[in-house]
């Protein structure tokens, strides 16, 4: 993963786990924090999904977030 990208859903993960907030909710602050449209924090969830679930790394990560989270 890529600086960026690992930011990212650390970011997700630590915001998750100190709001508990829903998706939407969750994008939204993540994505605000760092000047990004919820849109766009989407997109690049889906793409580190695509790119690196089989990865050690990704799993812990996302393991940390609620399942119903799409991505």
């Amino acid at each position: 993963m890529t600086p960026r990208e690992l930011e990212l859903l650390q970011g997700m993960r630590n915001c998750y786990s100190v709001c508990g907030a829903n998706f939407e909710d969750t994008i939204e602050m993540v994505g605000g924090s760092r000047g990004l449209q919820p849109e766009e924090v989407k997109q690049m969830l889906f793409q580190i999904k695509e790119k690196y679930s089989s990865e050690k790394e990704y799993k812990e990560l996302r393991a940390q977030l609620p399942k119903e989270f799409p991505f």
